[in-house]
């Protein structure tokens, strides 16, 4: 965190919103409390990470960086999942920035993404999207008076990419880090090697996860080993109930408490990412 900086709730319009650095704010969306990060790169140019799939709220975060003099120059997607990606629609002028297999991911899922979309949201008219400007090759950096760096972290998706602020040690990770880790359409071994590699490496402040609240210090640390003990044990639980010839609906009964997660203590979104993952990953390990 820049030296005198603290954390603080700020009263802006519907948004609930966060200042946890100097020229850093979190809003958190209304839609499964999706979190997208402004950055102030220098005294007139902002990077937006993740933008909002609502209007209003994108609205809402270019006013905010309005009446403090920023313009948002830059989009930068954590993956290609529309509540992380739609969004781009808001900002048409702004250069878009994206991991190296974001585009191609996307044209893959784009059917199955927006007919997930139109189930969940049938109000919601779901936009196009644009190629980005400009995709990152692991390790890439944006340099102003404040830098940003990428690093792909595959396993929640293909194109997985998580931001630093190295000066910082602020990390904005996606839907990579959740209070629940969740496969979706990637791999349970990829996610828990990411996952890993992440939890050897964090020394910083902060990390911003895809959806809930921003996780500091021992607490962001604490939740990275806990997201690792949960892949270990998905992949020891579901391949118990397989050997042991039992179906699909045995394997998704597997409550959160053999995790070491107790019930109650995680919302409905969790609840759902839960039994998602013990059927990816009983297909993966049954063949069915």
């Amino acid at each position: 965190m820049i030296p005198g900086a603290r954390s603080r709730r700020l009263n802006w319009g519907a948004m609930l919103s966060q200042e946890i650095g100097e020229g850093v704010w979190v809003f958190r969306s209304r839609f499964a409390d999706m979190l997208s990060t402004l950055v102030q790169l220098d005294g007139r140019r902002a990077a937006l990470v993740d933008p909002p799939m609502f209007a209003d709220e994108a609205d809402e975060i270019r006013g905010f960086a309005g009446e403090r003099g920023l313009s948002i120059e830059f989009l930068v997607i954590t993956h290609a999942h529309g509540d992380h990606a739609y969004g781009i629609a808001h900002f048409p002028d702004a250069l878009v920035l994206a991991q190296s297999r974001f585009w191609e991911y996307w044209r893959e899922i784009e059917a199955t993404d927006r007919m997930f979309f139109s189930r969940l949201l049938p109000e919601y008219v779901i936009p196009e999207l644009r190629c980005p400007n400009l995709l990152l090759a692991n390790g890439s950096r944006l340099r102003f008076e404040r830098e940003l760096s990428f690093r792909h972290v595959p396993g929640h998706s293909p194109d997985g990419l998580l931001v630093e602020l190295p000066a910082e040690g602020i990390w904005i990770a996606g839907d990579t880090v959740l209070r629940i880790p969740f496969i979706s359409s990637g791999e349970r071994t990829e996610l828990l090697m990411t996952l890993r590699e992440l939890g050897g490496r964090f020394r910083g402040e902060a990390i911003v996860p895809g959806h809930g609240r921003v996780l500091r210090g021992e607490e962001a640390r604490r939740l990275l080993a806990e997201n690792i003990l949960y892949l270990e044990r998905l992949g020891t639980e579901v391949e118990r109930a397989v050997r042991e010839g039992g179906g699909l609906e045995e394997a998704v009964a597997i409550p959160l408490t053999r995790f070491g997660i107790p019930e109650g203590a995680v919302g409905g979104l969790a609840a759902w990412i839960h039994r998602e993952n013990l059927k990816k990953v009983y297909e993966e390990l049954s063949g069915r």
